[in-house]
Order: structure tokens, then sequence, then C-alpha cells
């Protein structure tokens, strides 16, 4: 018997269950590519989620700075690297009620960043004028030194030998490498070597 014959004798009943049949099988298929591809979107959406999660977490690096003078509680801390010197001052429970209030405000940049061992130093009222600050190996009086770490275009022309495109320059050092750690790494600056470090060591402290 050929197929078409079989075709001809099948009843309609017999025909309905085919296509219901038929009808499931179709409708299976297009459930598990909805699954399948439903699946395949949740993936990438949790992929992306857990990326951006990642790029939001922020994680610090620690510095140990060491604040002396009159504050409440001078001392070392640790403190995290984005943290600013008004900071520092809040861990040492604030100025004593001696320190020099007016030095504070003149000299003290609170907005300045800390780094691994810097020294914070407050003095009290009186002192300021008589006070010796060791820069380089010697002894000068503090209303002669500039602050390399916080000094402004202006203060940092008035070193010897230094103009405003080499005072621009060691701004633009201490920004991208996050402060001087030391009065020596002056030198890495473009336009001053041993010979103008000589001259101006006595006028800058950190």
């Amino acid at each position: 018997m050929t197929l078409l014959e079989k075709i001809h004798k099948l009843t309609v009943v017999d025909i309905f269950i085919i296509l219901g049949i038929m009808l499931i099988v179709i409708g299976i298929g297009i459930n598990l590519k909805d699954n399948f591809l439903t699946k395949e979107k949740t993936e990438i959406i949790s992929k992306g989620t857990g990326i951006g999660v990642t790029n939001e977490i922020q994680v610090y690096s620690k510095v140990i700075i060491d604040i002396a003078g009159e504050v409440i509680k001078p001392g070392v801390y640790e403190l995290k690297n984005t943290d600013r010197i008004d900071d520092a001052l809040v861990v040492a429970g604030g100025l004593s009620s001696e320190a020099d209030r007016d030095w504070v405000e003149i000299n003290l940049n609170k907005a300045e960043k800390l780094y691994d061992g810097q020294k914070i130093y407050i003095p009290k009222a009186g002192e300021s004028e008589k006070l010796q600050v060791k820069s380089g190996g010697v002894l000068g009086t503090s209303s002669s030194i500039i602050r390399i770490n916080s000094a402004s275009l202006d203060e940092l022309d008035k070193l010897d030998g230094v103009g405003p495109a080499i005072a621009q320059r060691i701004i633009d050092y201490r920004t991208t490498n996050g402060g001087f750690k030391s009065v020596e790494e002056i030198k890495l600056v473009p336009g001053i070597g041993d010979k103008m470090f000589e001259k101006i060591k006595n006028e800058i402290q950190l």
C-alpha cells in the first residue's frame, strides 16, 4: 500500500491526533528555545552586573604619618592615602589649647593629601618665631622655609634660581607622584640638579 493510499484511509479523528502531536512537538521546541535564550540573557546580565560592582569597589593603600607638637594626642598614625592633613588633625584629637592657631591658618594646608612617612608639627603660640627646622641636614629659620608639597607657584618662584617654569614643573611633579617623599626628591624635577639643590636645600621642607 502506497503512502497516498494510507493517507486516504485516515479518518478525521486520526488527522486531528496527528495534528495535535505535531503542535505539541512544535510547542516543546519553542519552549526549549525560549528557555535557552532567557538563560543566556540572564547570564549576560549577571556578568555585566558583576563587572559593575567590581568597578565600584575602591581599594585604599595605607600611609603612616607622624603628627607632633601641640595636638591633643600626638603620635604615629596609620591612615588612608586619600586622607588629608585635616583628617590627621582629627585622629590626633585636634589642636591643643597652646597651639599657635594663627600659624596653622597661614602655614598649614589642611587640604593637602597625606603621604607615607610624612611629619606634621604644630608649634605652640610664640614658638614659630624661634622654631628651627632641619632641612637637608642644615638648620634654617621657619620663616624662610618653603613647603614644596603645598607651596604655590609664586612661593616656589621665590627659591634661589627657580623661575616660573621650574616652579610649575615642581607642582606638576608632586601632582603626578602624590607629593615629594623626601626633600632630595626635588632633584628629579627637570631643571633642578645637584647645584641648584645645594642653593635651595636650606629653604625647603616637605
